[in-house]
């Protein structure tokens, strides 16, 4: 069982103890991938934070990170963030034959029982060995074995004093002077690993280490220096990327950006095909725009740079070398291109004509859709960031390519809809059934009462769907400001702020093809239920950091999503690895077995065993009292230990379905019930000035929803509203009548949840309520299978996909031929927002000039053109920024 820190995905800036947005892999070893970290800021990577050390274990993430659109304005992202595939985990170790075939520890780290014994083992001697017993012990275990060392425990604390940091950095410079990187496996790198990982905990832990003093820096020089010096640094070989990738890291981590921006040269000058083909070569290479990257943030680092020309053109022909395009080599193009135009923050300076040329080169050879454009995207978005767009004549390139990329819309009901790069009809239909299964059993098995916490007002959920693991690995950084070297992500906003979008990220498993599959799809689904149903607040109100929410948030999406099948989790209960308390405790640094496949047991454990805890736990939960949460988990202790260490032992993988165990919290507010279309809500009785709230979930395409309230006695007022509970103030229907007969009639209704409030203005019993819905018939949907257009000829007999919502026009135009030839036009839309149609023969029409139009309060509208002379005619959609896709049909009268 692994507990990696986070991994550097090439040059991100990292606040580990926050556990900030560079999500990024952690890896077990140079072999095996392991989590994926907690996102839970934004990181500005154009402006880098305060000087920190990068936490990054073992291997990099051969990903890019992107300059997230409008970063300067989203300083805070609360998401939680999905473990990379392990079929993606897989294909990127199956390149290395080699070390598969010959390294001793990573067959050891392949089996997680063994490897976690040997690291048990090896990490109290990291805390206790000193001087020349500690360098050997560094050398003799597993180099991932360090990872456990991160979380600043006592052990850590003890590994990474100034003494211990001095003694292993001078004998790292004396073996660094005769590395002849022979062997098989990692050797000196264990020692630089080693050196990084004490700035990491140093730097979260500095009221615990004080800063390091003048000896552990002029140790890690020398060390450094002697194998930067030494003739077989620039060797290539993978045991040589092994060794030397984590002393380029700490040069960073030890802030000597600017002493080894020689070595950074360097590297640029000398790759090639040679140095790509070797995957730790390329590992280790990569590391030196991490120097670049964070090297801004250093008081000396503008100053070295200003005048340096020839890092500027070297970078910017490393960014140019077209040979890596479509290469595992990739990844490193594109970070050149960023890193290149990163220096585009010194308008100033002496490099500026050079920083210039060289992005204009980049930006000229390649484009945003064809050859290299991930390379273009990424020169771009740091053109974009810097505020230089016009300049480079790129201006709104991010808005039109994901228009582009993100051609397909579809929506399941009035809050749950598709954005898809390419998914067909079918595929929508399957998926909207998954989520809306998901989402029933969700509100049965938690007892939601379909009622959300206070002040959520996510009442709608946008999923985005990649094509691939590589398209959103390409596009979704650019698009949505996040990291994507994870298995997908939740982006939950601030719920309480009107207008505010719930969006999951998220793309198809192109692995498990012919067969269509949303990776993490139900998953994520559980993400926005929690957050809305059980989580008050947005996903920072938790706390993961401090309260020991990880277990619950991950673990309950994995536990309802996967239900009892669950072959992996079931498979390491059996180890007995970890005690409850420990699971309790997780956080997004624990690894990712610990916060998936533990997660999911210890939820799974609760729920079966001890039901009337989770129903407290979930009452403070959805009364957004975190604190009361942190003290009764705390009060458990390790009271259950011994009965979950029992249970690890009989619990079962199959099919059967988790039942209701939990108890009712009385949460939510006002207690909501749900209605049944055409079925009486009877018996419904109130105090005067007292509300009973109900709902009905309308779904898309209804033509009419009609409430009726009636029978007993006394006098309660009939109110309705979509999307909030009503109030004596905000409504969209209130008959307002004496008595208890009351009646609303909404044509058109919008889908989503429709409230139905009865208000006491006297007391009233028995009354009854009945919701109604009339469905349209089945519109032609054009969308389901065509990507959108504008601005086209249009032919009778055929149906368009209208492009989504613009408060401008889309146009078409009609080449008719038969004088005297009369046209239908129909336009076709979802509940969403409103399109009005217009028509003339004479002028392109807008709504002040046209010759026929139809504006109803929907998108469905209709106009019989009057008899048409022979030639060109017009026609102009114009919608409100809401409006969904629509279907033009064109047909000849």
């Amino acid at each position: 069982m692994n507990t990696t820190p986070t991994q550097n995905t090439g040059h991100n800036v990292k606040k580990p103890a926050l556990v900030a947005a560079a999500i990024s892999l952690a890896l077990l070893s140079p072999m095996l991938l392991a989590h994926s970290a907690q996102l839970q800021e934004l990181q500005q990577a154009q402006q880098p934070a305060p000087a920190q050390p990068v936490q990054q274990p073992g291997q990099v993430s051969q990903q890019s990170q992107w300059v997230p659109k409008h970063a300067q304005d989203r300083t805070v992202i609360n998401a939680p963030v999905e473990a990379l595939p392990e079929h993606l985990s897989e294909k990127i170790t199956d390149e290395d034959s080699y070390f598969r075939a010959h390294s001793k520890a990573q067959q050891l780290a392949a089996n997680e029982a063994q490897s976690a014994d040997v690291c048990a083992s090896a990490l109290s001697g990291y805390g206790s060995k000193t001087g020349q017993a500690l360098v050997d012990h560094i050398l003799n275990n597993p180099n991932h074995c360090i990872n456990g060392l991160f979380n600043g425990e006592p052990n850590s604390i003890s590994a990474f004093s100034a003494t211990n940091m001095t003694f292993v950095a001078n004998a790292t410079a004396s073996l660094a002077s005769s590395y002849n990187a022979s062997g098989t496996e990692v050797s000196i790198g264990k020692l630089y690993y080693f050196l990084r990982a004490g700035y990491f905990v140093q730097y979260y832990n500095s009221s615990k280490i004080p800063a390091y003093p003048q000896s552990v820096k002029t140790a890690i020089r020398a060390a450094l220096d002697n194998l930067v010096n030494n003739p077989v640094f620039y060797q290539n070989s993978a045991v040589n990327g092994m060794n030397i990738q984590d002393a380029l890291t700490l040069i960073d981590s030890a802030g000597e950006n600017v002493r080894y921006l020689p070595v950074v040269k360097e590297w640029l000058q000398r790759w090639n095909t040679n140095y790509a083909s070797e995957w730790y070569m390329r590992g280790a290479v990569n590391q030196i725009f991490t120097i670049l990257f964070r090297g801004h943030q250093n008081a000396d680092f503008a100053q070295a740079i200003a005048s340096d020309t020839v890092l500027i053109n070297r970078l910017g022909n490393f960014a140019r070398q077209s040979w890596m395009i479509g290469t595992d080599a990739s990844f490193l193009q594109e970070n050149a291109a960023a890193e290149l135009a990163r220096f585009l923050q010194y308008p100033n300076a002496a490099i500026a004509a050079d920083v210039k040329s060289q992005v204009s080169a980049i930006l000229s050879q390649y484009s945003m859709n064809g050859t290299g454009s991930a390379v273009w995207l990424r020169a771009a978005s740091s053109v974009d960031y810097y505020g230089k767009c016009a300049e480079y004549n790129i201006c709104g390139f991010q808005e039109q390519l994901e228009q582009q990329v993100l051609s397909k819309q579809h929506s399941c009901s009035g809050s749950m809809k598709f954005r898809a790069q390419d998914m067909t009809s079918s595929e929508f239909a399957d998926s909207c059934n998954a989520v809306t299964t998901q989402e029933s059993y969700f509100h049965n098995f938690l007892r939601t009462k379909n009622q959300p916490v206070a002040e959520d007002l996510n009442s709608n959920l946008e999923m985005v769907v990649f094509d691939s693991s590589d398209d959103y690995g390409q596009y979704a950084g650019l698009f949505f400001g996040i990291d994507t070297n994870n298995g997908g992500m939740y982006l939950e906003g601030n719920p309480a702020q009107a207008g505010n979008q719930a969006r999951f990220i998220a793309y198809e498993a192109e692995w498990m093809r012919p067969e269509f599959h949303v990776w993490n799809l139900t998953h994520e689904m559980v993400h926005y239920l929690d957050g809305r149903f059980n989580l008050k607040g947005d996903f920072g109100a938790a706390r993961v950091d401090s309260h020991k929410t990880v277990w619950w948030i991950e673990g309950l999406a994995e536990y309802v999503s996967k239900k009892n099948r669950n072959d992996t989790a079931i498979t390491m209960a059996r180890t007995k690895q970890f005690p409850l308390s420990e699971i309790l405790a997780n956080n997004y640094n624990s690894g990712q077995d610990r916060v998936y496949r533990w997660g999911y047991l210890a939820v799974r454990f609760m729920f079966e065993t001890q039901p009337a805890t989770v129903t407290n736990l979930l009452k403070h939960f959805r009364n957004g009292d975190y604190d009361a949460y942190l003290a009764a988990v705390n009060s458990i202790g390790t009271s259950l230990d011994a009965q979950w260490n029992t249970w690890l032992g009989t619990v079962q993988s199959n099919d059967t379905i988790p039942q209701v165990t939990i108890g009712e919290t009385g949460g939510g507010t006002g207690g909501s019930a749900a209605l049944q279309n055409g079925v009486a809500k009877t018996g419904l009785s109130g105090a005067k000035d007292s509300w009973l709230h109900h709902y009905i979930e309308v779904p898309a395409n209804q033509a009419k929803l009609e409430v009726v309230q009636g029978g007993g006695s006394g006098d309660a007022d009939l109110y309705l509203q979509h999307a909030a509970q009503p109030t004596l103030q905000s409504y969209q229907c209130r008959p307002y009548v004496g008595g208890n007969a009351e009646s609303c009639t909404i044509n058109n209704p919008a889908a989503g949840r429709w409230y139905v409030s009865s208000f006491g203005y006297t007391s009233f019993n028995n009354v009854s309520v009945t919701a109604t819905l009339t469905a349209r018939p089945p519109q032609p949907d054009a969308c389901a299978t065509q990507s959108p257009v504008d601005y086209i000829a249009v032919q009778a007999g055929q149906m368009y996909c209208v492009v989504a919502g613009s408060s401008n026009y889309t146009y078409f135009y009609y080449y008719n031929a038969t004088a005297n030839a009369r046209l239908k036009l129909n336009l076709y839309g979802g509940v969403e927002g409103n399109a009005d149609l217009y028509f003339s023969n004479a002028n392109w029409p807008t709504s002040d000039s046209y010759q026929q139009r139809s504006v109803n309060n929907d998108s469905t509208e209709q106009i019989i053109t009057n008899p048409l002379p022979v030639g060109w005619s017009y026609i102009a959609v114009q919608g409100n920024p809401s409006r969904g896709q629509t279907t033009l049909v064109v047909t000849a009268q």
